[in-house]
């Protein structure tokens, strides 16, 4: 058995811990679980140490909010050049060998989700990203502040308004109604009430 685990949801609504907690369950069942955090570039990083002082002209800091232009050249480049990479990412990281679980700390949908909430041009090519369906995916869900709050706990480098992160989490629910993936709320739940509720979902996963 091969499985692909994806752990979808805005920043501070539980997916690292939720993943951890998982791996520790899944190896306890005899599975090898490896977690694959999908904030790595494959060469996208190569090329925005390159290029990136001149795409992102307008740009303070990467610890701040920032939207481009919707028609600048960013907005269209980034996204596409974000989503080949991610692919080649997922398939160099995908479980090849037998009794392997790869828990994928968010997904290639999920990068475009996030340029979406901050104003970059994907609707062209939405089709494309918008389907590129994980294998099984289970969705954090969180209120905005108590997302804000734990990342200020956490020293996170906390650069999205609420809007921002308002429209991604509304993003993500639209993706898990779609594909019919469980969504799970955290807001006031402790991590082992709701690994109780994850721990749920993973026994269906790994007895399809």
């Amino acid at each position: 058995m091969r499985k692909e685990i994806v752990m979808l949801g805005i920043d501070g609504s539980g997916k690292s811990t939720m993943s951890d907690m998982s791996k520790e369950y899944l190896g306890n069942k005899g599975f090898k679980v490896k977690i694959v955090p999908f904030h790595k570039w494959v060469i996208a990083g190569f090329l925005r140490s390159l290029f990136g002082k001149a795409i992102d002209k307008g740009r303070k800091d990467r610890k701040s909010p920032y939207s481009p232009p919707k028609k600048s050249f960013p907005s269209f480049i980034k996204p596409p050049v974000a989503f080949i990479d991610n692919i080649i990412f997922h398939l160099l990281n995908k479980p090849y060998k037998k009794n392997h679980i790869v828990i994928f700390d968010r997904f290639i949908c999920a990068t475009q989700i996030k340029f979406k909430a901050l104003n970059y041009n994907v609707a062209w090519f939405k089709k494309l990203w918008w389907n590129y369906k994980p294998q099984n995916a289970i969705l954090f869900i969180i209120d905005i502040e108590a997302s804000i709050e734990r990342q200020i706990k956490r020293n996170d480098p906390y650069a999205y308004t609420k809007q921002q992160l308002g429209l991604e989490q509304d993003l993500y629910i639209k993706l898990a109604e779609k594909y019919n993936f469980p969504i799970i709320k955290t807001t006031n739940s402790t991590p082992e009430k709701t690994f109780k509720l994850v721990e749920a979902e993973l026994n269906k996963i790994i007895n399809k």
